[in-house]
């Protein structure tokens, strides 16, 4: 059997070529198309170069898979030598997606929400609090793991460099690179040619594409931009080319004027491709178009140099992030509160001392594991110096894959972690796990998946609904595995009428281009696309690509695909009984074509690269009670691999706003995306304590510490979307630990301290949180005598924490804040101690005085109660919650000493 080894756009490529061969005279634009560079992810076997000989030109590559181009009319002869394993076309990608705020927890005051004034999420902060005017008489809170000395990439759609999260308490940035792929395109060449010439292939936004006339080498500067501001759509100083000349230096491009000024998004210019390249001379010569700029931290400090003071917004930066989704969640991984945006302790992220390095990629598969390429390479450091321990979070998805981890892009991945140390990579599950319902609109790429199994020789059906307003081309890919085959034919909803559509079936040539297909007549007729292959390189499953587009527009109508139920049939027709798996392609734009709820299946519905083998991948749940985001993509993948491996909070999660200005700096957002750079600052966290690590045994740090599932579920329970449960992020830095340095701790009896971000809690409500804490205390007669004199007296406490100057030093000197802060945020488990100890200081000695300070300025009643409990309260300081459980009498003060000596770090 001759296998498939082009991906479906690269066949519909060769088609193309081979019907216009027919063709007694070719015409410039055939000849265009016929030999233009094709931007590609070749999977490879064994020597490159024998594919760089054939006509592969290499841009870069990993252990397995190298990214490059191949001449349109080369494609079928280079995907058929015997080292060439796959050849994919870029595919698109797409940020997370933004998801409505979710509501408010139960029980939550909406007119009130935090009476405390204790909440970690305001965005109104003007740098005070209690104690403020007395700050200088006070110790600062230890800094315990911030991410320091480790490198945080994040490969998104850009980031706001103004926003006081990415900044340093100096105001200089805290970005050690920035990479934009939106920006710049150099056109460079290798092997040395002496001669020959090409074409430059052009699509300015919004018009067609255009080509300039041949281009002889050596090509100066000023030849290739002249030949470009002849195109089209573009105007004087609309195009700036420097260096050359092409080859001995390359060509560096810069689309200026409309194509840069704000609100216009940089992220719609498209590539410049190649054509009509003839090289002469040299040693396997080539020429290749890379996107990207470096933007240094020299040019950001400049930028922030100029920047007005807030309220004034400052001048449009060459590099932003017009979706805002990218500084959201680099906010989460690393970002800090400064002075105008939170206080020094209220920090919108767990890493907040690490570097940062950007990537804004142009969302498809080749630019985002360039990106990841890039950042884990640490291609900024200058050669010879060291390079410090780097995590990547990529909280970008796709659904047109096998979803099974066999993408190139999936497979590049692995390879940049294949025996590496030091570095390590976090992706979304993405947000396709939940139900659609009939009818209504989704927050999220709902109902997307859909399976079963087709008897032999039988049939089955299956609902895709279609609601009102589908303006784009729906698109369904389906799979199925052995040498069952099955045909393929669409029924539309009653009222689009006209004869049946006839049946696709399964096409034993490897490069079979797609079949066209009709439903409906006259102004309700749709056209379908329908590609059915067999042995589809590398899992050799066999696949059918199906695109059901919109029937001309019909005033006041706009051209839209026909709303309700597509009934989709796969017939079986070799006698043995088949499964399959089917998925959607969801689009941004609109509300997404989705499956019936009776043939919606959430499993297997963890989005690609989010199945790739090696990188960590994580799922979403909701802080607010530790239940399982209903959105979150499930497992296990289509080769029955446990994927998500573990799951964070993802629902309200509140972090940097782009283009917010103070005091309106912050804001919420739901999804895997917020729920991956979670993890990804605990495990830049991880390396600061351990900066040896490898990605592997990060992973099995992660897994083995994690808090189980609400309800618990087991690990082996592919499908449950929580793998192997909640990450706790104090565990997971402790087994990061070396021996000696957590033994240190533990002899201490000293408690880990994390940023408050790194707690879960943190996004709810203090309030709601604070009320949580009491009721867990209240379950025992000890632990309720407790809460009952926090209850009674917190009001007042604060108070003189506030006002009273002796109050507030005592308080800032017993590390209070923190204590309560670890109080509010830590597990409410029963192991878990009250600090014996905080920045070296014996918590006992620092309450003491805090009561001896309160008695002293307190109201009678305070007093009374500070006498009456404060033998009790000074026992506290090491015992566990079920220490409380286990004394039935809060007065037998032995007791409790017995237990306390018993007490270790948990």
């Amino acid at each position: 059997m001759t296998y498939t080894k082009l991906d479906e756009t690269l066949i519909s490529r060769v088609h193309t070529l081979r019907q216009a061969a027919l063709r007694q005279v070719e015409d410039d634009d055939a000849r265009l198309d016929r030999t233009e560079r094709v931007k590609v992810l070749l999977h490879y076997t064994g020597d490159l170069g024998v594919v760089e000989e054939a006509g592969f030109w290499t841009e870069f590559r990993t252990a397995r898979i190298a990214a490059g181009t191949i001449a349109a009319e080369d494609l079928e002869r280079i995907s058929a030598l015997d080292n060439v394993v796959t050849v994919h076309g870029s595919r698109p990608t797409r940020p997370g997606g933004p998801a409505a705020p979710p509501p408010e927890p139960p029980d939550v005051d909406a007119a009130n929400p935090d009476p405390a004034g204790l909440d970690a999420t305001t965005v109104r902060d003007e740098g005070g609090g209690p104690g403020a005017p007395f700050a200088a008489d006070v110790p600062t809170v230890p800094s315990g793991f911030t991410g320091r000395g480790v490198v945080v990439g994040v490969i998104d759609s850009g980031i706001d460099i103004f926003h006081p999260a990415f900044r340093k308490l100096d105001g200089s940035t805290r970005i050690v690179s920035l990479l934009d792929l939106t920006l710049r395109q150099t056109i460079t060449a290798t092997g040395s040619p002496t001669g020959g010439s090409m074409r430059l292939r052009w699509q300015p936004p919004g018009l067609s594409d255009q080509a300039t006339g041949a281009l002889s080498l050596p090509l100066t500067a000023a030849d290739a931009q002249t030949a470009l501001s002849a195109l089209g759509g573009v105007s004087a100083g609309d195009v700036v080319v420097t260096g050359g000349p092409l080859p001995a230096q390359p060509l560096v491009i810069d689309f200026e004027g409309q194509f840069i000024r704000a609100p216009f998004d940089t992220g719609r210019i498209n590539p410049i491709r190649l054509t009509d390249v003839t090289l002469t001379g040299g040693t396997r010569p080539t020429v290749t178009v890379t996107r990207g700029r470096v933007i240094t931290p020299a040019e950001i400090n400049v930028a922030l140099a100029a920047a007005p003071p807030p309220p004034t917004p400052p001048q449009a930066f060459l590099s932003r992030d017009p979706e805002g989704h990218g500084s959201h969640v680099a906010g989460i991984a690393a970002g800090l509160g400064l002075p105008g945006c939170c206080s020094p302790d209220r920090v919108t992220g767990i890493a907040h001392e690490a570097d940062l390095a950007i990537v804004r990629t142009t969302f498809d598969s080749i630019a985002d594991l360039q990106a990841a390429h890039y950042i884990l390479e640490q291609q900024w450091v200058p050669a010879g110096s060291p390079k410090p321990p780097v995590v990547v979070n990529i909280s970008i998805f796709g659904t047109s894959t096998a979803h099974d981890g066999t993408s190139p892009e999936e497979q590049g991945l692995d390879d940049l972690l294949i025996g590496a140390t030091r570095r390590s990579i976090v992706l979304i599950a993405g947000n396709t796990g939940g139900r659609a319902r009939p009818n209504q609109f989704a927050q999220f790429s709902e109902g997307q998946h859909a399976s079963g199994a087709v008897p032999a020789n039988g049939s089955v059906t299956v609902g895709l609904d279609i609601l009102s307003g589908d303006t784009a081309a729906d698109i369904l890919a389906l799979w199925y595995p052995g040498p069952g085959r099955l045909n393929f034919t669409v029924t539309a909803p009653q009222p689009v009428g006209g004869p049946a559509m006839a049946p696709v079936v399964p096409n034993p040539d490897p490069v079979s281009p797609s079949v066209r297909r009709t439903v409906g007549q006259g102004p309700t007729q749709h056209v379908l696309f329908v590609a059915s292959h067999l042995g589809v390189e590398p899992n050799r499953k066999n696949r059918i690509i199906a695109q059901i587009s919109p029937a001309p527009a019909v005033a006041p109508l706009p051209s839209q695909i026909a709303p309700g139920v597509w009934t989709i049939t796969l017939t079986e027709t070799q006698g043995t009984a088949t499964p399959f798996d089917c998925w959607t392609d969801p689009s941004l734009r609109e509300q997404p074509a989705r499956f019936v709820p009776a043939d919606q299946d959430p499993t297997r519905t963890v989005a690609s690269p989010g199945t790739a083998r090696l990188p960590l991948t994580v799922g979403a749940y909701n802080p607010a009670n530790d239940r399982l985001a209903d959105f979150s993509g499930r497992g296990p993948t289509a080769d029955f691999r446990l994927k998500p491996e573990v799951c964070a909070p993802g629902v309200g999660i509140v972090s940097a706003k782009a283009g917010g200005i103070h005091p309106d700096l912050l804001v919420a957002g739901s999804g895997t995306s917020q729920a991956a750079p979670y993890v990804t600052g605990v495990i830049a966290l991880m390396f600061q304590a351990n900066n040896n690590l490898d990605h592997t045994t990060i992973v099995g740090h992660l897994t083995s510490t994690c808090l189980p599932p609400v309800p618990p579920v087991p690990p082996t329970q592919l499908d449950s979307g929580w793998g192997f449960g909640r990450v706790n992020p104090e565990r997971a830095v402790l087994a990061a630990m070396p021996a000696p340095l957590a033994e240190s701790f533990a002899a201490a009896g000293e408690p880990l301290i994390l940023p408050a971000a790194a707690y879960p809690a943190v996004h709810i409500p203090p309030n709601v949180r604070m009320r949580q804490v009491l009721d867990r205390l209240a379950g025992s007669t000890t632990g309720r005598r407790a809460a009952e004199f926090c209850a009674a007296h917190l009001d007042e406490a604060r108070h003189l924490v506030d006002t009273e100057r002796r109050v507030t030093v005592a308080w800032h000197r017993m590390h209070g804040p923190l204590l309560l802060r670890r109080l509010l945020l830590s597990e409410l488990a029963h192991d878990e101690p009250v600090p014996r100890t905080l920045g070296g200081r014996p918590v006992a000695d620092g309450l003491a005085r805090l009561l001896d300070e309160l008695a002293a300025a307190g109201s009678p009643a305070l007093r009374e109660a500070v006498a009456t409990h404060r033998d009790f309260l000074l026992r506290l300081p090491g015992a566990r919650l079920s220490d409380l459980d286990d004394l039935h009498d809060p007065d037998d003060l032995d007791d409790l000493h017995d237990l306390d000596d018993r007490t270790e770090l948990s």
